[in-house]
């Protein structure tokens, strides 16, 4: 197999073309062509795949995309590894990695004329702009700009030309011990600062090359002076600077006494760059000598090298970051190779490119580990870096001894910070993900410090700015945490930053249910790790208990938007006895929520013991057990809780006693051994004085609970109660879910046009608030109105959107969702055939992971495809297997669809009396009449008969009639009606199908 990449994609294998479609099999396909014949493992796979928003399993995403990936190429061609996955294609034949292996090998050869061939011969490769599948690889491109920049350095017949002067006229740069690796746009902006500025300061981290780069500058500058100031002591840069003009200029017949005169003097009529080195310990004073100098010699221009500006007007900066990857392999290679004879190998990449991370990217820290690779292995290094003080603890003899180690490095800074500035730092190594912009007051309170602090820290390159947060290199986050434990103050400073997250996780919970939701989130999002290890903090340090159980309750509604499920249930288990005190709104909650998780708990493992055989016995139940145990826990312990909720008021703690008391109630009205109906009751006992979000949370609750058993008329009032009152709250995420239940409702009142645009509106306002799957679920819902509604083009426009969705974010669940509404479509049109092509794309692989009511839904689809195709006795096998994974579901729309199936196959079969009764179950599962269900209707084209109009099959005054909700009888008693009816009409399914 060949691949080409420069001047645009293209693959073959024998002659012919490989096709590959869509963004995500290319992005795959092209990262391990990058490593043709490399193992690269799933964390590169899943950051260059998805640089900007990861999927939410990306294990299982890129097993979905290999899959589908592997369909296209030739086989054997993509192995699924230890660890990731391997190209297996010969790195010739991948044009990239071909021209960056020969760049590679010229730049390592000794013999000039082989080394210009293997230049030429890259070159020759580059027959247009590199291709790449989109976002994400930009660093691929820079990395081949810069090697075509060595090609053709390489290739060249002409030797570059020597920068410098003579010594008459300046004295000489020191020579640069090793060649300068990357950063040439870097200097390419220090020649452009230059030549509009009079001062430019060259700005970065400990460590980050500022050094070389004005070095390597004032080479190029005839007539540059240097002076390094790092020898220098507070009151002596003017001398430094005298000694430096000395040794470039004849001061002999000078007349000036002080070194300051001395210096503007010699330079008076002269042009001349002076680089100020390392100017950071005399900051102070190093701005007032610029200023003099640019001052007094009006033909200077200054280059200083700080690790904070100088604070003058009219600097120009050069900020100096860590390097990019690709240079920062390339540098650690290269000094691995001068320590032991030999670069890293293959087997060394995943170790390196940790490496390389770990180190952010810093020149210096790299330089000294690989000098380690002279007496340890490259995994060694990558080992040894868990104490990287340690480990850097040695370096070259030759250089500054501030350079020498590490550690040293960090110190020099250190040294220039003031007392609050220190501890500004030390707190900001508590912060894995940063502090943002609008927390840094909270948090410097909270650690007795100025604000300013922590801007200092950024003047000095130790902290720096990117999208609104202060983030820390990882070297000096590590120095921080370091420090704090030598200095025996690490659980101190992360007590306080667990204190400091649960003041500002409690301000943005507050607004998860309203308007500012989306900025709710996206803190949330942004603070995921800092959340995370306040919650280590306060599970291992005795005396946060309380700290913890306020910071899981601030977490606790964000995990239940988010599905995180496994946090809540972790964070619930560890303080479930310290909210037992029940003295606070927090306790309440968590209390409240533990109980109800701990009943449905138990109920589920009585089942698994006491009746493993009915567990899954085709009732329609979801969360399923016995009341026993769980009854006793919640009769004992809810009174207490829904006391104090009374008292602790807030928009959670106010639904708490509805909640308890209606699952209580559940447990105890099912008879023994029988496992909890879905229809749960809540009761409105307390909400009368309830804020209005916690009676709109309620209503909302019930009419989910009222969709899912099949209850019309509660579906009706309660949808439409929570979602007006959402909408006056400016709720964004429960009027998108309520508009959800709007919409089902309203379908089965016949009202088409209006359900389709509450659905629509549901759609976008969840764009950004819950998972993808969640959306394509939506985005279903409205297709399969449109299909209803006869607009069948415009639904094959929403598929093809939400196709993109799905792919474009690599859920396995929501692709195979879109594929089912694309058989969906097919089906409307009378395609049986097209149906079960888009049916067979779905990833059988991933399948088991789905929920019961997809897996229910595909194989209804599957089996109305076959009826379509005359195909009857496979629809029966497909219905077959349907029917006990919709009803294990307990989702009443799910079973409905499944029994509207049967009644097409018992019609196709001449069963036409039964395909009525089965359409009369389907009516009453469903709470409602789907009268254009759009199967039926093609079915009925085919079949030239009225006999599967739903309409008629359902016995009139059987079926409650959605336009008559208003008057609504008894919630529990419509309820218990509605799942004791699904039973019986599930059991003549079961009989229709035998």
């Amino acid at each position: 197999m060949r691949l080409r990449f420069f001047g645009g994609f293209d693959a073959e294998a024998d002659d012919a073309p490989v096709e590959v479609r869509g963004r995500g099999q290319e992005a795959l396909l092209f990262r391990l062509a990058l490593d043709a014949g490399t193992t690269v493992a799933y964390r590169a796979l899943t950051e260059d795949v998805w640089p900007d928003e990861p999927p939410e399993d990306p294990r299982a995403s890129l097993q979905s995309l290999a899959s589908r990936l592997r369909r296209a190429l030739p086989p054997g061609t993509l192995e699924a590894t230890p660890g990731g996955y391997r190209l297996a294609v010969d790195r010739a034949d991948v044009d990239l990695a071909r021209f960056t292996d020969l760049v590679e090998r010229a730049r390592r050869s000794d013999d000039a004329s082989a080394a210009a061939a293997d230049a030429r011969a890259a070159l020759d490769l580059w027959i247009g702009d590199p291709w790449t599948p989109g976002e994400g690889f930009d660093w691929v491109v820079r990395d081949l700009l810069e090697d075509r920049a060595h090609a053709e350095r390489l290739a060249s017949t002409v030797p570059p030309s020597p920068a410098g002067v003579s010594a008459t006229d300046a004295a000489p740069i020191p020579a640069a011990l090793t060649p300068l690796i990357g950063r040439r746009h870097e200097l390419a902006l220090i020649d452009g600062q230059l030549g509009v500025e009079r001062l430019v300061t060259l700005i970065g981290p400990g460590g980050a090359g500022k050094t070389t780069l004005a070095f390597e500058t004032a080479r190029r500058r005839p007539g540059a002076i240097v002076v390094e100031l790092a020898p220098a002591a507070p009151g002596e840069v003017w001398a430094a600077v005298a000694g430096a003009v000395g040794r470039s200029i004849r001061v002999g017949e000078l007349v000036s006494t002080s070194a300051r005169d001395r210096v503007l003097e010699a330079l008076t009529g002269r042009t001349a760059l002076i680089v100020l080195d390392n100017c950071e310990h005399v900051s102070a004073e190093a701005a007032v000598v610029a200023l003099d100098l640019l001052r007094g010699a009006p033909g200077t221009r200054i280059l200083a090298t700080s690790r904070e500006p100088l604070g003058l007007a009219g600097e120009a900066f050069v900020d100096l970051g860590p390097l990019p990857e690709s240079d920062a392999r390339e540098l650690f290679a290269r000094r691995v190779r001068a320590a032991r004879g030999t670069p890293p190998g293959p087997e060394d990449a995943e170790a390196v490119e940790r490496i390389v991370t770990r180190l952010d990217g810093l020149p210096l820290a790299l330089e000294l580990a690989a000098a380690k690779a002279r007496t340890l292995t490259i995994g060694e290094i990558d080992a040894g870096l868990d104490d990287r003080f340690a480990l850097l603890a040695t370096g070259p003899r030759a250089i500054e001894a501030r350079h020498q180690t590490l550690r040293a490095l960090i110190d020099w800074s250190w040294e220039t910070l003031t007392g609050d500035e220190r501890t500004a730092l030390l707190a900001a190594a508590v912060f894995p993900d940063g502090i943002g912009a609008g927390d840094i007051a909270i948090v410097a309170r909270a650690f007795g410090v100025d604000a300013s602090s922590f801007d200092a820290l950024v003047d000095k390159s130790l902290l720096h700015r990117s999208e609104r947060r202060l983030r820390m290199l990882e070297t000096v986050r590590e120095y921080g945490i370091d420090r704090l434990r030598g200095e025996g103050r690490e659980g101190e400073f992360r007590g306080i930053q667990a204190r400091a997250m649960v003041e500002l996780a409690t301000r943005e919970d507050a607004r998860l249910r309203g308007p500012a939701v989306r900025e709710g989130l996206a803190w949330f999002d942004a603070d995921d790790e800092n959340l995370s290890a306040a919650l280590r903090t306060c599970a291992e340090q005795p005396g946060l208990e309380d700290v913890g159980l306020r910071l899981v309750r601030a977490n606790l509604w964000t995990w239940l938007m988010r599905e995180r499920f496994e946090e809540l249930a972790g964070g619930i288990t560890r303080f479930f006895d310290v909210a037992g005190s029940l003295d606070s709104e927090p306790a309440v909650v968590v209390r409240g929520v533990g109980l109800l998780a701990r009943a449905f708990d138990i109920s589920r493992r009585e089942t698994d013991r006491l009746a493993p055989a009915e567990a899954g016995n085709g009732d329609l139940l979801s969360d399923t057990g016995t009341p026993g145990a769980a009854l006793a826990l919640l009769e004992s312990e809810s009174p207490a809780v829904i006391a104090a909720a009374a008292v602790h008021r807030s928009e959670l703690s106010a639904v708490v006693g509805p909640l308890l008391r209606g699952v209580a109630a559940t447990a105890r009205d099912t008879p023994p051994g029988r496992p909890w109906p879905r229809a749960t009751v809540i009761d409105g006992d307390g909400l009368a004085d309830a804020p209005e979000w916690s009676q709109a949370f309620v209503s909302m609750m019930r009419s989910a609970i009222a969709q899912n058993s099949g209850d019309t008329v509660t579906l009706g009032v309660e949808s439409e109660r929570s979602l007006e009152a959402f909408l006056r709250l400016g709720d964004v995420w429960g009027a998108a879910f309520a508009s959800q239940m709007r919409s089902e409702w309203l379908q089965l009142a016949g009202r088409l046009e209006e359900a389709l645009e509450v659905a629509d509106t549901s759609t976008e306002a969840l764009t950004g608030l819950t998972s993808t799957a969640d959306l394509v679920q939506q985005r279903a819902q409205s297709i399969g109105l449109l299909l209803r509604l006869g607009r069948i083009d415009e639904a094959r426009v929403r598929l093809e959107q939400t196709e993109k969705l799905a792919r474009d974010k690599e859920s396995p669940q929501g692709i195979a969702q879109a594929e089912m509404s694309a058989a969906t479509i097919e089906i409307a049109v009378g395609d049986g055939a097209a149906a079960l092509r888009h049916l067979d794309q779905v990833d059988a692989d991933a399948m088991p992971s789905f929920p019961d009511q997809l897996v229910a839904w595909a194989r209804s689809k599957r089996a109305q495809a076959l009826v379509l195709l005359d195909r009857d006795d496979e629809a029966a096998a497909a219905l077959r297997s349907a029917l006990p994974a919709a009803v294990s579901s307990g989702d009443h729309p799910i079973v409905s669809d499944v029994a509207i199936s049967i009644a097409g196959w018992l019609a196709a079969e001449g069963r036409k009396a039964d395909a009525v009764r089965a359409l009369a179950a389907a009516a009453r599962i469903r709470g409602g009449v789907d009268a254009q269900e759009p199967f039926l209707r093609v079915l009925r084209e085919r079949l030239g008969t009225d006999a599967l109009d739903p309409t008629a099959a359902a016995s009139p005054g059987a079926i409650p009639d959605p336009e008559e909700s208003a008057a609504q009888p008894d919630a529990a008693s419509s309820a218990e009606e509605a799942t004791a009816e699904a039973e019986r009409e599930v059991a003549v399914l079961r009989a229709l199908l035998a």
